[in-house]
């Protein structure tokens, strides 16, 4: 298996340095260039190549391929992020809410238009909306009851319930055309961003040009090339100057490269352990997946675990200091119940995680390094997918819970195959959208048993905090939510946090680490969620 990896590797960096090869070669110098360093023609040539690591399997459809950050390369939404986390218009110019918070009706600018010359225009969006919703991709719409364009710049959406949270589904689809949408689209597509399509050779490259007639700050880029490399790949072709820009972890930030600079992105992107709130009754999910863990469901395994992790450890030893601790997976967000946050005084305290296990009726009368309690051994598994730190945060994990005497067994798995033990073990999630409704997602109780394994995968459900979110639902906008946001993760007697019923261990908080050419400016790019935003502010990147 080796072997093949690596092999690949090889050929990956072999086509890579053959198509910037060929690519020099059309430098404005000609053969002249030739001598030059490729880093250094592409700055004359003001284009950029970055690393974006898989490439899309669904192509670049923004209904289809995924919502990702490469959707604002090519394509508009109606909303956009600002740098703090808030929201600002894009194709949008007002919204307006009635008062029954059931129909939300847009207003887009006059003057945008696709890559093809055709304008933008409202029936376009209550398409790309209509189309989204059918065709069952990441992005949830089953709120939308009805969409429709009332005129050439009106579109109105009628919801099925009030939410708060529905203006993050406006910034979260890229409009497409109609009249040109079929099923070729995601190998062509067409949209109105800041960069236009020009071509993608499959299992290499794709080739973006300035889009000239973009209605927003035009792109410093004149070219963008975004090539399919896996992390060690993408970060050989930055040393040796065949790639600008690549993610990378904080062990290889260590290294200083000539020609190089790191940059250290904030993000939201956190990571936690996702406990099963049940016992194992023989209970089993509508899809025939067994729920429950008669370890995990009990409050003293949470709250101890809770309270022996050595975060700051995870902070310095896996993420190489590029990251904060978490204790919450909302450090960073405007519905931070701030009450609910750790002093480091109160983790990476074995003796009171020991203390919290006794009380509980946890105890090793067997001297076998394990607890127990009514004849069950303190021993689950944490599951878990390759990548990102996961294995390395599950082994921290795994050490501090030995020393209080829990049993935890890392299982790595692919999400293709840790859907059938999701609800039955304790899993190692990836967390951060900056969308308030992952709160839902995360510990409303009706989210869970729906056909999103992964939404409350533990079946935690608490009455009173159902209610709160119920009610940030409820309101008009995410400022009038933002009480019943906070009360949901602890009102002073219960909740969704370590406070209250712990339902996830909160461990760290991961910044986003870049390789990047020296004198490759990313402007000011927004906090990174998880899975990254990076392509966000596309048209800010320059070369100094």
């Amino acid at each position: 298996m080796k072997l093949k990896k690596n092999i690949a590797r090889l050929l990956s960096m072999v086509l890579l340095v053959g198509t910037l090869s060929g690519c020099s070669n059309t430098s404005k110098e000609g053969a002249d260039s030739t001598a030059k360093s490729g880093v250094e023609q592409r700055k004359e040539n003001n284009e950029v190549v970055v690393s974006v690591g898989a490439e899309p399997e669904a192509g670049f459809d923004a209904i289809t391929g995924g919502h990702g950050s490469i959707t604002n390369v090519f394509f508009s939404t109606l909303m956009k992020r600002d740098k703090e986390l808030g929201w600002e218009n894009d194709l949008a110019t007002d919204y307006k809410i009635s008062d029954d918070k059931l129909t939300w009706t847009v207003t887009i600018r006059d003057d945008a238009k696709f890559t093809n010359g055709e304008k933008v225009t409202a029936e376009d969006v209550a398409f790309t909306y209509e189309t989204t919703k059918e065709s069952s991709t990441e992005v949830d719409l089953t709120m939308i009851k009805e969409v429709k364009a009332l005129d050439e710049t009106t579109v109105e959406f009628t919801l099925e319930r009030p939410m708060s949270t529905f203006i993050e589904k406006l910034g979260v689809c890229g409009i497409v055309p109609k009249a040109s949408y079929n099923d070729e689209f995601k190998d062509n597509p067409i949209g109105s961003g800041p960069f236009k399509f020009v071509q993608w050779d499959k299992g290499q490259q794709v080739i973006a040009e300035k889009n000239e007639d973009y209605y927003g700050e035009k792109a410093k880029i004149d070219k963008l090339t975004m090539v399919f490399l896996d992390t060690d790949a993408a970060y050989n072709a930055v040393k040796s100057g065949d790639v600008d820009m690549a993610a990378i972890n904080g062990e290889l930030a260590e290294e200083k490269i000539e020609g190089t600079e790191i940059l250290d992105i904030a993000s939201i992107e956190c990571y936690g352990v996702e406990f099963p709130m049940v016992p194992n009754t023989g209970e089993k999910t509508k899809t025939g997946y067994e729920i429950g863990n008669n370890v995990t469901s009990d409050i003293a395994i949470r709250k101890a675990l809770n309270t022996a992790i050595d975060r700051q450890g995870m902070v310095d030893g896996v993420l190489n200091g590029y990251g904060t601790v978490s204790t919450t997976g909302l450090e960073k967000m405007p519905w931070l119940n701030k009450e609910t946050v750790l002093e480091e005084s109160e983790y990476n305290n074995v003796d009171e995680a020991k203390k919290i296990l006794e009380e509980g009726g946890w105890k090793d009368t067997d001297n076998d390094g394990i607890v127990e309690k009514d004849g069950t051994k303190a021993s689950f598994k944490v599951l878990y997918t390759a990548g990102n730190y996961r294995q390395e945060l599950g082994l921290e994990f795994q050490k501090k819970a030995k020393e209080i005497g829990i049993e935890v067994t890392l299982k790595e798995r692919t999400w293709d195959t840790i859907v059938e033990d999701i609800h039955r073990e304790a899993v190692l999630f990836g967390f951060g959208s900056g969308d308030p409704s992952e709160l839902y997602n995360l510990y409303y109780g009706g989210a869970a048993n729906t056909a999103v394994e992964w939404d409350n995968a533990g079946f935690y459900s608490n009455e009173t905090v159902n209610s709160y979110i119920d009610k940030a639902l409820d309101c008009e906008d995410e400022k009038e939510a933002l009480e019943y946001w906070q009360k949901a993760q602890w009102d002073g007697k219960t909740g969704a946090s370590v406070k209250g019923d712990s339902p996830y261990a909160w461990l760290v908080n991961a910044n986003h680490v870049y390789l990047v050419s020296e004198g490759f400016d990313l402007g000011n790019p927004v906090v990174q969620p998880h899975g990254g935003r990076i392509f966000d502010n596309v048209e800010e990147w320059s070369w100094k």
